[in-house]
């Protein structure tokens, strides 16, 4: 795992997401933090490295997750337990490979299988929704495709290993879902949500974070 931080001496805040497969922070970039936040940003699940970080020194943590990412945080901090204001999963579940609550294995697999140029061109798509969220995504530099394509290998073996209920993270206080996604399927998202946390709802895709300009935007939906 690699961890992008943004950091201020005296900052008493911390704004901690994990975000999803083939993302890089850049995917983020026009999200603004509030002041006195520092900004610390999970990617390239390659490993699950993160014993070492000290979270100690905040006051507030916030935690957004998204996508993958939201299984991500959900083993990680079931084995590091953290108080977190709030903890927010965005398009994503702790069972991502699930035929009711995650991403169907067949459809899992067949993104597993076609990592190459033109299977990524068809899984932003897919993401994106839009041309014209799509044209911007677009204007991120990708990650190498190999890197990607481990990853992806690299998460997919360690979901099927299917940590028990009790050993994830269930402190969640809110769940996003996006109701035109074409990754996680809206309906599996609200078949786990429903009455384990608040849910919201909102018209965009599976990248729903053109939406925002500030990142508290997405807690005070």
């Amino acid at each position: 795992m690699n961890i992008y931080k943004q950091t201020k001496t005296g900052n008493s805040q911390l704004l901690l997401i994990f975000s999803g497969w083939a993302a890089s922070p850049e995917v983020f970039r026009q999200l603004e933090t509030e002041p006195d936040t520092d900004l610390w940003i999970c990617y390239d699940y390659r490993g699950m490295d993160f014993e070492g970080e000290a979270l100690s020194g905040y006051r507030k943590i916030r935690l957004v997750a998204w996508s993958l990412g939201v299984w991500a945080a959900s083993v990680m901090f079931g084995k590091k337990p953290v108080s977190f204001t709030e903890a927010i999963a965005v398009n994503g579940t702790p069972c991502p490979v699930h035929d009711r609550w995650g991403i169907p294995e067949t459809i899992f697999r067949g993104t597993l299988d076609n990592v190459t140029e033109e299977g990524m061109r068809r899984f932003n798509r897919r993401m994106c929704g839009k041309r014209d969220i799509l044209q911007a995504y677009e204007q991120i530099p990708p990650r190498p495709l190999a890197d990607i394509r481990e990853e992806l290998e690299y998460l997919y073996a360690e979901i099927k290993k299917a940590s028990p209920a009790s050993a994830l993270f269930n402190g969640w206080t809110q769940a996003l879902i996006s109701s035109k996604d074409r990754i996680f399927p809206t309906e599996n998202l609200r078949a786990f949500w429903q009455g384990r946390c608040p849910i919201t709802e909102i018209e965009a895709p599976h990248y729903p974070f053109y939406l925002w300009k500030q990142w508290n935007e997405i807690w005070k939906q």
